[in-house]
């Protein structure tokens, strides 16, 4: 038997592995593959081809979102927000502009139920959505506002932190984790922005089912085609995330984001994160009133009612400080009353619509 027979043959009986394998979860990652059962990731419509990385497609048509607690669909404007009216013909300035990850985005509930659409009709000012899953953290934040925000009619501004994972969404330590995308990171004792060697501005999101293949590289191809048509591409991030994880163990440096929390003790990522806090709220003119919202995740909220401390921890002193020094409002949502676990979807980790909306209720009580 030739090479050629027994390397079709490995590679058929590796598909058909993969399939049973998927189809009874045995690995971490069960997909089924796109040209079979398309499942809507909602990545259809996310780039990272600005400055910032991850971002939206101007003007995008509705794409879809399903898991299993949770289905609905995301579209953009002409600034790629998301958003149902456009941001580039504003007249007044009398609007908030909301900065922060997914959580600000939206991820998983209907525009309708997010925090920025539902603040007009109980605040009286427009809330303009600048929040993008991906990945998106404060040197990203600062980029986007420096670059778009400050030219979008505004009077004030809201800030979403989640400790969870913007510490670590940006530190050039966890570079590895995130392979060559285009994305900023903050390198050095000076937190200079850098990006990947060989990263390139991408008109798709790394883990888009759907991408725009033509522009770019034979491994992106490769990477698309082995999502789109085989029950492989489940066997081989699993063994991936595997090694990943299984390096991150041995190395004090972890490249995962795990680790990150109310409770973080990594002095570079904190450092590094808070500079890119402080400054961009050095370019929010003084006189625009400002909040400060940080995130708990359920795992914060359980290790609190643990009786696990964090108000001495330097992460919390240093974001008490850039409230202080800017004049904005600290909004701790983990010691709001009512703020639990019915906050968030049921099989994901993001706020439901409950969770905008009791978040939405805590910002408004503490205006008054």
């Amino acid at each position: 038997m030739s090479w050629i027979s027994k390397g079709i043959i490995f590679i058929f009986l590796f598909e058909v592995s993969s399939f049973f394998a998927a189809k009874m979860d045995l690995l971490l990652f069960n997909d089924s593959p796109g040209v079979y059962s398309r499942t809507h990731t909602g990545n259809e419509w996310r780039t990272e081809k600005d400055s910032w990385g991850a971002w939206h497609k101007v003007n995008s048509m509705p794409t879809r979102h399903t898991m299993a607690c949770f289905d609905t669909f995301y579209e953009s404007n002409d600034v790629g927000s998301r958003d149902s009216i456009d941001y580039l013909s504003l007249i007044s300035n009398n609007n908030v502009a909301i900065i922060g990850d997914s959580f600000v985005e939206g991820y998983g509930v209907n525009h309708a139920n997010t925090f920025s659409f539902k603040l007009k009709e109980v605040y009286g000012k427009q809330g303009l959505n600048f929040g993008a899953s991906g990945d998106f953290g404060p040197v990203q934040q600062y980029l986007l506002y420096k670059s778009l925000i400050a030219n979008i009619p505004h009077n004030e501004v809201v800030y979403f932190f989640l400790p969870a994972n913007d510490f670590g969404d940006n530190d050039s330590n966890k570079m590895d984790y995130f392979g060559e995308r285009y994305r900023p990171y903050f390198f050095g004792k000076d937190f200079e922005i850098v990006y990947p060697v060989e990263a390139v501005p991408a008109n798709w999101f790394p883990s888009s089912e759907i991408e725009e293949p033509s522009t770019d590289s034979f491994k992106q191809i490769l990477k698309t085609a082995l999502i789109e048509y085989t029950w492989s591409a489940n066997t081989f991030k699993t063994i991936t995330y595997l090694i990943k994880d299984s390096s991150s163990r041995k190395d004090s440096k972890s490249k995962s984001k795990s680790t990150f929390s109310y409770f973080t003790n990594d002095s570079y990522s904190v450092n590094g994160s808070m500079y890119y806090v402080d400054k961009l709220f050095s370019e929010i003119p003084k006189n625009y009133p400002k909040t400060i919202i940080i995130i708990p995740t359920k795992g914060d909220l359980q290790n609190i009612k643990n009786g696990q401390e964090y108000k001495n921890l330097d992460w919390f002193k240093k974001i008490k400080t850039i409230s202080d020094k800017y004049g904005a409002g600290l909004i701790d949502l983990a010691e709001k009353k009512g703020y639990d676990d019915t906050m968030f979807f049921t099989c994901d980790g993001h706020w439901n619509k409950k969770g905008n909306e009791k978040t939405l209720e805590i910002f408004i009580s503490s205006k008054k």
